[in-house]
């Protein structure tokens, strides 16, 4: 999560990276998701970006997750499968494609 903390604040500055690939990172937690949704607030680059087979997101990660979705209208990938994804996740992430058009 420390690692995530601090490339979070890069992407609350640097606009030119377009992909970021987490897959089966076993390191991100709840804490390391909310870091990224705050940077992903503030980023206007970023197009894709994969947490595919990272078990230690759960339902509070991706629901954090969500909430940056809010506000980062390029972004237009996420993968999440192999994560888990509960209803609450599920639902957070439809809000969030209702206000990010």
């Amino acid at each position: 999560d420390e690692g995530c903390k601090a490339l979070a604040e890069g992407l609350k500055i640097n606009q030119a990276l377009t992909s970021l690939n987490f897959s089966s990172s076993a390191n991100i937690g709840r804490e390391g998701c909310m870091a990224l949704s705050e940077g992903l607030k503030m980023n206007q680059g970023l197009r894709s970006i994969s947490f595919s087979n990272c078990d230690g997101i759960g339902t509070e990660g991706v629901t954090a997750l969500a909430e940056g979705l809010m506000i980062n209208q390029p972004l237009t990938s996420m993968n999440l499968s192999g994560c888990e994804v509960g209803d609450k996740s599920c639902k957070a992430l439809g809000k969030s494609l209702k206000v990010n058009k």
